[in-house]
């Protein structure tokens, strides 16, 4: 499935469309998959001022529905969005866990991530070269990777158990329900030269696929919603 048809699932599946939503470093594509399916009531962050000018072209106001934020100390109070939601952001900073809990904090109906999942499947593509550990990709002269700096970032990928227990450190007195779906997108999964390799990368992605028909919870792709409005107390203080 493509990484986007994954997306749109799970908007669909977990935000409520006239919710007051905060998308955090969207991009132009996001923008427009977002009003594609009738989401109009929400607002975004950037991070890169040259970001600006462009998201202001495509109708945003800054201060009004669109903000200059760092994702790992947002500018808003607790509770100050319904939802708030990110797409393969979290993996170009230095500090995921707090970027993850400062979503967590200013939503008050859910926060919705998606990334990528940790599974033997990506352990074991990473050392074979065929997924990267550090994002090369994403570097453009000095821009991209970690913190738009130009230096490649390292994939951080996630598990289940990592995000309960990052979440049971965070808000020790609550149980979240969070929902975890998984889907796969082997698209950047490439060998850069020879005919025989690539026949080979494409015989393995077969396979690869065939194996996530079973284990379902090995696909590269992961998706997180934690709900807010689900929590129980875990004890009274």
């Amino acid at each position: 499935m493509d990484r986007w048809i994954f997306y749109k699932k799970n908007f669909e599946d977990f935000v409520e469309k006239k919710s007051n939503i905060l998308i955090i470093s969207a991009s132009s594509k996001e923008i427009n998959v977002l009003k594609e399916l009738g989401y109009y009531n929400f607002s975004i962050t950037f991070h890169d001022s040259n970001e600006k000018e462009k998201l202001i072209e495509l109708g945003f106001e800054e201060n009004k529905n669109l903000f200059k934020a760092d994702i790992r100390n947002l500018p808003f109070e607790n509770n100050a969005f319904d939802y708030v939601i990110t797409n393969a952001t979290i993996h170009h900073v230095d500090i995921p866990h707090k970027a993850v809990t400062e979503m967590y904090r200013i939503s008050s109906k859910g926060t919705l991530i998606i990334e990528s999942n940790d599974s033997i499947v990506m352990q074991l593509a990473t050392k074979m070269k065929l997924a990267e550990e550090f994002e090369i990709s994403s570097v453009e002269g000095n821009t991209g990777g970690l913190l738009d700096t130009g230096i490649p970032n390292y994939v951080y990928r996630w598990t289940e158990r990592e995000v309960q227990k990052l979440l049971m450190a965070f808000d020790p007195k609550n149980i979240n329900t969070i929902y975890f779906n998984y889907e796969n997108d082997l698209t950047n999964f490439n060998f850069n030269n020879g005919l025989f390799k690539k026949v080979f990368l494409k015989i393995l992605i077969f396979l690869t696929r065939m194996y996530f028909l079973v284990f379902k919870k090995q696909q590269n792709c992961m998706s997180i919603f934690i709900d807010k409005t689900r929590i129980r107390k875990r004890f009274e203080t």
